[in-house]
């Protein structure tokens, strides 16, 4: 029967949020209580966050090939997810170099709104979003990068998961990636 064909069935924008969404929740689900220890020296082993709280940090690329509607779609998304994984989200935004009004951190009960104007139009490399997370000492469950991956890649990934949301046809280098398009 035609019902089988329907289009939302196969409507893309499923996908992402789909696969996003599984893998939010297997982080979730995941049953080790301790994260693997920071490569610096003399860090303890760090129990996770209250009772399986996720530390998420996300990442717009604000370079100008992704426009304000989508990053409000994105956006959007991310809030539904978060509540389904009780994560705490730290949002950041960067085209070559880190916006400066960033980040912007909600728990799990806050809603996520996006910052209503982006600086951006730059061109765009990742380094300094993960220079950030290390100088920060953090060490998230995951980090979220909604880009559309064309830019400079630090050589080495990262010691925890990056998921790439990625609009249009470019590749990563590592990780995990996810079409959005």
């Amino acid at each position: 029967s035609s019902d089988m064909c329907s289009s939302d069935l196969i409507e893309p924008k499923l996908s992402w949020r789909a696969l996003l969404a599984r893998y939010l929740l297997s982080l979730a689900h995941d049953d080790y209580s301790f994260q693997r220890p920071a490569r610096r020296e003399g860090d303890a082993i760090l129990p996770r966050l209250a009772s399986g709280l996720i530390d998420l940090i996300v990442v717009l690329d604000t370079s100008g090939s992704i426009g304000e509607r989508e990053l409000r779609e994105f956006g959007t998304e991310i809030d539904g997810l978060k509540s389904e994984v009780r994560a705490r989200v730290t949002i950041h935004a960067c085209d070559d170099s880190l916006a400066p009004e960033g980040p912007w951190t909600f728990e799990p009960w806050q809603p996520v709104s996006m910052p209503s104007s982006l600086a951006g139009g730059g061109a765009t490399d990742f380094c300094p979003v993960f220079e950030w997370i290390n100088d920060e000492g953090r060490r998230p469950d995951a980090l979220v990068y909604f880009t559309d991956a064309e830019g400079e890649f630090p050589r080495e990934p990262p010691p925890y998961p990056v998921i790439w949301i990625v609009k249009g046809r470019a590749l990563v280098p590592w990780g995990e990636r996810i079409q959005m398009n």
